[in-house]
């Protein structure tokens, strides 16, 4: 699975959530189906994360690249690091995350 190309179309016809902040509310709401975060996150948010993921049983996914990599791949002007994935829309995004904890 190309990652890059699950992203794009991600954003393209599912809907996703932008931004560190708004992306842990919506994990800890239960409304995201997915985070993904960049390699050069900050640990504390990384760790965060992945706590709230464990406790929620959601996949996270750690893109292979930089937070200006993943906002390019998402098509946006500015950096990305952590995005929700609320609907995958038509990609297979889901299937390639990890469950940490279980």
């Amino acid at each position: 699975m190309d990652i890059n190309r699950e992203i794009k179309r991600t954003v393209d016809t599912g809907k996703v959530i932008l931004g560190t902040n708004k992306s842990i509310n919506a994990l800890k709401t239960g409304n995201a189906k997915m985070l993904i975060f960049t390699q050069n996150c900050p640990k504390n948010i990384k760790d965060d994360i992945l706590y709230y993921s464990k406790i929620a049983s959601v996949p996270v996914l750690e893109f292979g690249g930089t937070s200006l990599e993943l906002g390019t791949v998402c098509g946006k002007p500015f950096l990305v690091s952590v995005m929700a994935v609320m609907s995958p829309g038509e990609s297979n995004i889901l299937s390639g995350g990890k469950v940490y904890g279980n």
